[in-house]
């Protein structure tokens, strides 16, 4: 069993170490220093299916994107380090609502194969509003008397990442942390509970 057990280890990393990480025309597998990154979420698709698979999506609409209203960015500092950035905005005139949000965090890497562990902190606030459009006047007071919210969120993060291609991966990770909301003058601040999420990405580097 000992034998057996040996050999299994020496073969996965045989097969580890052996990995081209240069495609047959010569690109590089994984990121840069001076590589930039955008990621999208897959959590509409997964859904989607889901959904389609429960019976809950008869008419097999397309999903939208639409619970994803961030740009989440990445600057690759040297191969095993890189800044991340977010930021996004929203207006609907329909519902007369706003919201924007920014965030940083520093993500450190780990791995010389396709697959690649990560790990570090993130920052993030947001704020938002509802706009009543009789009150449109009053926007140089910035005062509203149908609520506004601000979310604090400071977390730290794990996961991993998998490049099938030249500089396109899919990565998961787990945060967790601490959140404020501010909504309508009342305050909540949480550890962990709602503030701990996984985030199913996919990665294009350029």
């Amino acid at each position: 069993m000992k034998l057996i057990l040996f050999k299994l280890v020496f073969f996965i990393h045989l097969f580890s170490s052996s990995q081209s990480m240069h495609s047959k025309y010569g690109e590089s597998i994984l990121p840069e220093k001076g590589d930039w990154s955008i990621s999208m979420s897959i959590h509409p698709v997964i859904n989607y299916i889901t959904d389609v698979f429960n019976g809950l999506n008869n008419d097999f609409s397309t999903p939208t994107f639409g619970d994803d209203l961030y740009f989440h960015i990445r600057n690759f500092s040297s191969e095993k380090k890189a800044h991340r950035y977010t930021i996004g905005a929203n207006f609907d005139t329909s519902s007369e609502t706003w919201s924007f949000g920014l965030g940083y965090g520093l993500e450190n890497r780990k791995g010389d194969t396709r697959l690649q562990g990560k790990w570090g902190y993130y920052g993030f606030i947001g704020i938002g509003e509802k706009i009543n459009s009789g009150e449109w006047i009053s926007i140089p007071t910035i005062t509203y008397d149908d609520g506004y919210n601000m979310h604090i969120i400071s977390s730290l993060f794990i996961g991993c990442e998998y490049f099938f291609m030249p500089k396109v991966s899919l990565g998961a990770e787990y945060h967790y942390g601490a959140i404020m909301h501010v909504t309508d003058g009342e305050t909540t601040f949480n550890i962990g509970n709602n503030s701990n999420n996984t985030l199913v990405k996919m990665n294009f580097y350029f």
